[in-house]
């Protein structure tokens, strides 16, 4: 049951700073000129890289083995989410008319969840205990 909970704490705990850094990112490179939805893919795929290390090591606790296919798994679930996130973010500041830092805030939060689930089952190859045995 420890699992089940840690899990998730550990992916959020791994996704704060993930988050942080993309926000960091975005507003370096937004504040430069970028267009939003470039700084968005870019700050997305720094912090991705850095997610895989932390969710890796800390909440899969998964060893060397495999690192660079999982790798290649989490780099492409990361370009799905990105997809998702563009879609978010592009409603929300063309839609809504928010502002374009405060929409990458809102949209990461809202592709977090379907992003745990890819992340776990397909890149970690991770299955509940419920679907093992």
């Amino acid at each position: 049951m420890t699992t089940r909970l840690g899990q998730p704490a550990k992916f959020v705990a791994v996704g704060t700073g993930g988050f942080l850094l993309n926000l960091v990112v975005f507003s370096a490179l937004f504040g430069l000129g970028t267009w939003y939805l470039a700084a968005s893919a870019v700050a997305y795929l720094v912090s991705n890289a850095a997610m895989y290390l932390g969710n890796r090591y800390f909440t899969f606790r998964l060893g060397h083995d495999g690192f660079w296919s999982a790798y290649a798994r989490y780099l492409l679930v990361g370009l799905a989410v990105v997809a998702m996130n563009a879609v978010v973010l592009t409603a929300l500041v063309e839609g809504l008319a928010l502002d374009e830092t405060l929409a990458q805030a809102l949209s990461l939060l809202v592709v977090t969840p379907p992003a745990y689930v890819l992340f776990k089952r397909w890149t970690f190859r991770l299955r509940s205990a419920r679907a093992t045995g």
